[in-house]
């Protein structure tokens, strides 16, 4: 287990907090993947999102404990319990900024994909879609990780569209297009960076 890599994960799910809290909930969106889910219930239950993300991932801890390895579960409990505090620990600022809906989706987005790509780029991940999509690359290794939550995350738009509105759901679906790409992009930087060193 690396420390160093664990501590820039936590900057990386510091990041994807203040997405959560500084982009789609005070413009009223509800994300996509396992937050997004987690939104929703705050939303209509008023539960805390944090707590329920690391609820939902129980089952794919469990599943990666026999498929990748003790060590990449034991890392990823740290890095997702890290998320779901920070989901948390944030959520007074959604009091603090009203931006308007465009700006929401681009802070919700990018900030997700970034915190996201840095997480991803430890070799680790923060759990929910992000785990799913490192057992689903355990058979098709081809597959980038943004291609998996764009896909993936349909499932929680179509939800969220029942819970609340067609709407918002199709400006939430903006928003998780920005957080993939940033995703891919962040995650490709280092090898842009050695590509460069090396001309």
């Amino acid at each position: 287990m690396k420390v160093k890599n664990i501590m820039i994960s936590f900057i990386g799910c510091f990041i994807m907090g203040l997405g959560i809290n500084a982009g789609y909930v005070p413009v009223h969106l509800f994300s996509t993947g396992f937050p997004g889910i987690g939104i929703l219930t705050l939303y209509t239950l008023n539960w805390n999102p944090g707590i329920v993300v690391f609820a939902l991932n129980i089952p794919l801890l469990l599943l990666a404990w026999k498929r990748i390895g003790r060590s990449f579960v034991i890392q990823t409990v740290i890095v997702a319990g890290a998320l779901s505090v920070f989901l948390d620990l944030l959520n007074p600022i959604r009091n603090w900024v009203h931006p308007p809906l465009w700006l929401g989706i681009l802070i919700g987005g990018a900030f997700l994909g970034f915190g996201s790509g840095i997480v991803f780029g430890q070799g680790l991940t923060s759990g929910g879609v992000g785990l799913l999509g490192r057992l689903i690359q355990l058979h098709f290794p081809k597959l980038k990780m943004g291609t998996i939550h764009i896909a993936f995350d349909f499932f929680v738009l179509i939800l969220g569209a029942l819970v609340m509105d067609i709407t918002t759901a199709f400006y939430t679906f903006l928003a998780s297009i920005i957080m993939g790409r940033t995703m891919d992009f962040t995650k490709s930087v280092p090898n842009l960076i050695a590509r460069f060193r090396h001309t």
